[in-house]
């Protein structure tokens, strides 16, 4: 009798862990998180629910929590998979880079011909700012994977970064054929026309990503650089308007609406914008903007 009502407390568990796994798939990782430790109450080394646990604070942005549960399932079992890249992936998100390194190449001599894990070393090495390392990386994960979403978007961060624009813009349009909703892939796109001179197609682009996700405060400054590069400093203003409307606090939008102001001559508008900028912690006194030759002649 007893053997039987355990074979029935262990059905029920693992249709507890069966619930919390399917929380953590659909997103919910605050149910999804408490489910788990539920669960480990009543088997607190059960690897497959920490790893559920540890993956749940990831996507809370709680990586130092995470961290600490992959260090415990690694305690246990040393070449778990998801404790490495756990691991790894908290350590970048820290901005540790060379530290998750040390992880994801732990994890690649246990699988090397996984993409996901050349694609993270690839995001290190361009947070480093070693993006001509980082290039290969991301080649050697689209070389196993020709539509890794990641590794063509991590490229074109890459090249960007290293002023690479035409380059980089074949990587986003490659990563919007894969993915047409990502809104940062777009003004990304935008970003690389805008610096190319081709403010049209890039006005496009930010328009674009503004329509999948209006709140986005990215995609209104980005088009407001590019505007005031254009020339076009009234219609800038107007676009970094809409950003201090989402984000009062933005003070490279203050910033940079003084210097169109200022080139519009309306010095003491300017004068106000530049200080509100300063008072928001904004040090930077060198615009964004990136002017290029319109018919041959520059006006500034």
């Amino acid at each position: 009798m007893v053997h039987i009502l355990g074979f029935f407390r262990r059905k029920t568990r693992d249709r507890d862990l069966e619930y919390a796994e399917d929380l953590l798939f659909r997103g919910d990782y605050a149910r999804a998180l408490s489910c788990f430790l539920r669960y480990l109450e009543h088997d607190e080394m059960d690897v497959h629910a920490m790893a559920g646990r540890a993956l749940c604070l990831e996507h809370l942005g709680r990586y130092e929590e995470a961290g600490t549960v992959c260090d415990r399932i690694l305690a246990i079992d040393p070449k778990n998979p998801d404790a490495l890249a756990g691991m790894a992936i908290c350590l970048e998100k820290q901005g540790r880079f060379q530290d998750a390194i040390t992880w994801y190449e732990k994890d690649l001599k246990l699988n090397p011909s996984a993409p996901d894990i050349r694609a993270g070393i690839g995001r290190c090495l361009a947070g480093l700012r070693k993006y001509r390392e980082a290039i290969g990386f991301f080649n050697d994960a689209l070389a196993l994977n020709g539509d890794y979403l990641d590794a063509w978007i991590g490229k074109g961060d890459a090249l960007l970064r290293s002023k690479q624009f035409r380059e980089a813009s074949t990587c986003y349009t490659k990563a919007l054929e894969l993915d047409p909703q990502n809104s940062d892939t777009w003004i990304s796109l935008g970003i690389c026309m805008s610096h190319q001179g081709l403010f049209e197609q890039a006005v496009g682009y930010f328009e674009k990503a503004i329509r999948l996700d209006p709140g986005k405060t990215r995609a209104w400054f980005e088009e407001g650089l590019c505007l005031a590069g254009w020339r076009r400093n009234e219609e800038a203003i107007h676009e970094y308007d809409r950003v201090l409307a989402i984000d009062p606090a933005c003070g490279a939008a203050y910033y940079e609406k003084g210097y169109c102001l200022e080139i519009l001559g309306q010095e003491d508008r300017a004068a106000a914008c530049y200080e509100k900028a300063r008072s928001l912690g904004y040090t930077s006194r060198k615009t964004r903007v990136s002017y290029h030759y319109i018919d041959g002649y520059s006006f500034y």
